[in-house]
């Protein structure tokens, strides 16, 4: 996918989100809390691991906003362009890699899904809050380095959002059919 605008990346996020939230919501405890194998996490566990990441990122988000925001020139209200990009060669290396997740955005099994799911509506209104901010200046330079991908620009870190909840959606498919 080749992204054009601040809002259409908001708005590839949010479809994500609501495909995650439609597909746990009314799933059982016990079909949420099983493992599909020994060492594998929950669909709970991926929730709970979601909602931390994304906490995560709108932590880094506001501190990579603010600083952008000291040293540049105030915008005239205009929306900023940026150049299109994409992250098709992050996704496909992503398929062949297999991560671990730092300790602060592990799961800890002990969330219910409902704090998880309040967790993720919360994170996501935040940052929304930050879009018209995000819009009103360029933020192509503004990058933060990614622990297996190397220096992200804001917007990447933005898209990043949906790339890493599409990938988990994909393991949440497969451990309810398991």
């Amino acid at each position: 996918m080749i992204y054009k605008s601040v809002s259409q990346i908001f708005e590839t996020i949010d479809k994500t989100r609501e495909r995650i939230f439609k597909r746990v919501e009314e799933m059982s405890d016990e079909r949420l809390n099983s493992r599909p194998a020994p060492n594998a996490w929950s669909v709970t566990e991926i929730v709970e691991h979601l909602a931390k990441i994304e906490s995560l990122l709108l932590g880094m988000m506001k501190v990579m906003l603010t600083k952008a925001e000291s040293v540049s020139e105030k915008s005239d209200g205009a929306q900023v362009e940026f150049k299109p990009f994409s992250l098709d060669e992050l996704i496909e290396r992503a398929r062949k890699e297999k991560y671990t997740a730092p300790e602060s955005a592990s799961p800890g099994g002990k969330e219910k899904m409902s704090d998880s799911l309040a967790q993720l509506r919360w994170s996501r209104q935040e940052l929304h809050s930050l879009k018209p901010r995000v819009e009103a200046m360029d933020l192509s330079n503004v990058t933060y380095r990614h622990p297996a991908f190397g220096p992200l620009n804001f917007y990447q870190w933005l898209a990043f959002i949906g790339v890493h909840e599409e990938r988990h959606l994909r393991q949440i498919e497969s451990a309810l059919s398991s």
